[in-house]
């Protein structure tokens, strides 16, 4: 390895507003069939325990994180095994940067978001 070699990249994306609220991180399998999920995802919980994007099926039952990374949940809805995943649980959000199933919208989740202590924060781009 070279002195400087470069191995990653960082792009900021405003996700995460604040650490001053404790930010907690939990694992969550993701049902299969919705292709490519982007970090900063809103991920409501199925009643089998599963979770998929808010907004995206009727018989939501609770909010439970925001999805850390990119996640490829392929597009075959009939496989059984969920995607494993990475959630934040709690902290402090940029709603801009919370994304949800079109036709949806952030707000329409908040409430519950606060009840597991997702908080939205707006932020002033320079």
């Amino acid at each position: 390895m070279k002195m400087y070699e470069q191995i990653g990249e960082f792009t900021p994306d405003s996700l995460i507003v604040s650490p001053d609220f404790p930010i907690l991180k939990s694992g969550i399998g993701l049902k299969p069939g919705y292709g490519i999920l982007k970090r900063g995802s809103l991920i409501v919980k199925a009643a089998d325990g599963s979770g998929y994007l808010a907004g995206t099926e009727a018989a939501e039952t609770s909010v439970f994180g925001i999805l850390t990374d990119d996640t490829d949940t392929g597009t075959d809805k009939t496989v059984t095994d969920n995607i494993p995943a990475v959630v934040y649980q709690t902290g402090e959000f940029n709603p801009e940067a919370v994304k949800v199933a079109d036709g949806a919208t952030v707000g329409e989740f908040e409430d519950e978001m606060k009840k597991i202590s997702i908080f939205l924060r707006a932020v002033q781009n320079y």
